[in-house]
């Protein structure tokens, strides 16, 4: 095949690549639209096979030995009142019988263009083959069209990068704001018997409750510290600043165990309050950063929409 024919094979191939992209576009939104019909028709559907229920309830009242039709024949009523109850009865099941016309002719259309949609086949594949041989022809006979593709191509490297150290950081982020949150409540438990302790006498029971709550708030600040040290490395890839660790020193049984007293209680308080104050403040902190992330993803996102819009708009010009 000639330059000029595979050129031209390659601009063909595009033009329908575009072409089929489109059909895609105004399929999917019509499937959207017929399928919002549907969920309607459906709902409209079952209200009325509700009401035809609630009239056939009223006829069968009449029908049998109740005491609806017992009150009716002594009024006089029952033949007027069953035909009343039988016509609406009817009307209500003419209803139903006409919505599930018009709900399954709703389906049909919307697997009508589910069809369509699936016979185009995967479009955003034959397009970007589409593109790819452009590209691949301007390699080799447009030296300034691929030079504007390998910039494109840099940058799109780049960013791919990123968005990649982003994804990894928001992981790291997301799991030491959960153990960052954990341990804020916990050090909450644990300044509640602190204080019931202090203020209205220990004991066993007591003591050992308060153990256990620091025990695990101290655990909790240990595995959230490596937590935050994993998250500030992976911040310091995409360019934010670290988050500083919560833990406190000093935070064991130390001072209840030898020198059981207020002054010792109110020492432990103490730091079980700055502990959760710093907790506090990492938890910001991470909910600051993971929000820096969010829009760093979307702002990659945006910047990796516009260089493929380029790069389209070059190989399809």
């Amino acid at each position: 095949m000639t330059e000029p024919s595979r050129l031209a094979q390659i601009e063909a191939d595009l033009a329908h690549a575009a072409q089929i992209r489109r059909q895609h576009t105004d399929l999917t939104r019509r499937l959207s639209t017929e399928q919002a019909h549907v969920q309607l028709l459906d709902k409209q559907v079952e209200e009325l096979r509700d009401r035809l229920a609630d009239e056939a309830k009223d006829v069968d009242a009449l029908e049998s030995f109740s005491p609806t039709r017992i009150w009716a024949t002594l009024r006089g009523s029952r033949t007027d009142d069953l035909d009343r109850e039988r016509a609406e009865r009817d009307a209500a099941s003419y209803a139903v019988a006409e919505a599930e016309a018009r709900r399954d002719a709703a389906h049909r259309n919307a697997e009508s263009v589910q069809a369509q949609l699936n016979g185009l086949g995967d479009v955003d594949d034959i397009h970007s083959r589409a593109l790819a041989a452009k590209e691949q022809w301007a390699l080799t006979n447009d030296p300034a069209l691929a030079a504007s593709l390998e910039d494109i191509a840099r940058q799109r490297g780049a960013l791919i990068a990123a968005r990649k150290e982003t994804a990894e950081a928001y992981a790291a982020g997301k799991a030491a704001s959960t153990l960052v949150e954990q341990a804020v409540e916990v050090l909450g438990k644990a300044e509640s018997w602190s204080t019931f302790d202090t203020f209205l006498g220990g004991g066993l029971v007591t003591d050992m409750m308060k153990y256990n709550r620091m025990d695990e708030a101290t655990d909790l600040l240990h595995r959230a510290d490596v937590a935050l040290g994993d998250f500030s490395r992976e911040l310091a890839d995409v360019g934010i600043a670290a988050i500083g660790g919560v833990q406190v020193d000093g935070m064991t049984r130390t001072f209840d165990v030898f020198f059981d007293n207020i002054f010792s209680d109110l020492a432990v308080r103490s730091r079980i309050q700055e502990a959760g104050r710093r907790a506090e403040t990492a938890s910001k902190a991470v909910r600051q950063a993971l929000q820096q992330l969010e829009k760093t993803s979307r702002d990659i996102a945006g910047q990796l929409g516009e260089l493929d819009a380029r790069r389209d708009h070059l190989l399809s010009g």
